[in-house]
């Protein structure tokens, strides 16, 4: 029987899709990987051709558990990032430990990206190894490289200047208020009797002793001091496949029918929370005189077809990998999984963070050379175009995007976490080669 490795995941597609690229590499190598995650990606990880199992409750569940809707969940998100834990995680659990329990037992390894608490909880209860995923540089939270965080942007750079002992209280001061939040994990540890930790299980403890894996580029950040040991920096993952369609026929027809197009995306969760976003891009593409592909998500996708003309496409969805490369300038809220999309595509960006970490990920990208950023609320039509004309207008972006972009694709994420777990159990696969 080939080694069963247990991907832990739960999220937007940003969360689930380098869990797939992993799973696909790790079934390549000989391993049985399954992704155990919301029952709401059930479809996505078997077109993959991926083991499944599910954990927790779905999307709808905890909509009807909270009485609101997407929208009214995201919101209430973008006010305090914590709602997350407190509205979607927290609650649930025992039912999740519950649920992980069965697929963990007799696993070789677990691997957990940063909410999956109760995953982490059953791997240790069955001393099963696990390992850690962190998708964005802001999970480490480091003293030596402050994230910037939505309710204080401005603090980060501050911080920088002050040095890492300033950044250290500062931070400090907001995990222990993040912990007096948290009163529910804490309980449920003790009440699976699980031996008493130093580390803060809504923070340190979250990353194991076996290793941690950061899934993203080192333009963004470097492993820090301050980092847990036995963390590596592995590059992006990459997979967008199996959620759709590959471009449509309409959709080529229209990118090889003028100048390439600005492309406008939120993703798949903060599309579903997206205000006047799509209209005040469709008015800036106008406004520019440009042509423009805007993916406003299947739940708005007839209310904003009406928008599609000669030089305006609207559709609910297309593969970022096949799509950025096309576009003239990307335009996205800065969620981890488009940050890299995008980077690899070489093009300019404009970012316009909604929430969490797409405030840190946009000041990274910005860094860079390759991107400008607006806020949320500021992101009407002639701000959006006039940000676009400056972005657009300075050619040192779309040259610094081109070498960035040949930089990110010759990172292989996925390959870097599968050999490291040869490594880690000993395979014999290593042996052979």
């Amino acid at each position: 029987m080939p080694d069963r490795i247990v991907l832990s995941t739960m999220g937007s597609l940003g969360d689930l899709h380098p869990f797939i690229a992993i799973a696909l590499r790790l079934k390549e190598r000989g391993y049985d990987p399954v992704i155990a995650t919301s029952p709401h990606f059930l479809e996505n990880v078997v077109a993959a051709g991926i083991g499944f199992h599910p954990v927790g409750p779905s999307r709808d569940d905890i909509f009807r558990d909270l009485h609101m809707d997407a929208d009214e969940f995201g919101r209430c998100v973008m006010k305090d990032t914590l709602f997350i834990l407190q509205g979607a995680i927290f609650p649930y659990l025992k039912s999740m430990y519950e649920d992980s329990l069965p697929v963990i037992n007799g696993a070789a390894l677990v691997l957990t990206s940063s909410l999956l608490f109760a995953a982490r909880f059953a791997a240790e209860r069955l001393r099963v190894p696990q390992m850690t995923v962190a998708l964005q540089p802001m999970v480490f939270i480091s003293a030596y490289d402050p994230p910037c965080v939505d309710v204080a942007p401005w603090l980060a750079p501050v911080l920088s200047k002050l040095g890492p002992d300033a950044a250290r209280i500062v931070y400090g001061l907001g995990k222990r208020a993040a912990s007096r939040k948290a009163a529910a994990l804490y309980s449920f540890r003790r009440e699976l009797g699980l031996p008493e930790t130093h580390s803060d299980p809504l923070f340190e403890g979250q990353f194991s002793s076996h290793g941690t894996f950061a899934l993203y580029s080192s333009l963004l950040g470097a492993v820090q001091p301050d980092f847990p040991l036995n963390t590596a920096l592995t590059g992006f993952t990459f997979y967008d496949g199996n959620v759709g369609p590959a471009l449509t026929s309409e959709l080529k027809e229209f990118l090889a029918s003028g100048p390439s197009p600005l492309v406008f995306t939120l993703g798949s969760f903060a599309v579903e929370f997206a205000d006047d976003f799509f209209q005040a891009s469709l008015d800036a593409a106008r406004l520019l005189g440009m042509r423009a592909v805007v993916l406003v998500g299947a739940q708005k996708s007839e209310a904003y077809r009406t928008g599609s003309s000669s030089d305006v496409y609207v559709c609910d969805y297309a593969p970022f990998s096949l799509l950025f490369p096309h576009a003239r300038a990307n335009i996205h809220h800065g969620g981890i999984g488009t940050v890299g999309q995008a980077l690899r595509a070489g093009k300019p960006q404009l970012i316009v963070p909604f929430l969490s970490d797409q405030f840190d990920n946009a000041a990274r990208v910005v860094r860079l050379g390759v991107a400008r950023t607006i806020a949320r609320k500021r992101y009407t039509s002639r701000r959006v175009a006039a940000e676009l004309r400056l972005l657009l207008g300075e050619s040192t972006y779309a040259s610094r995007g081109a070498t960035v972009g040949g930089e990110i694709s010759r990172e292989d994420g996925a390959g870097s976490v599968t050999r490291a777990i040869d490594r880690f159990l000993g395979s014999p696969r290593l042996r052979s080669e």
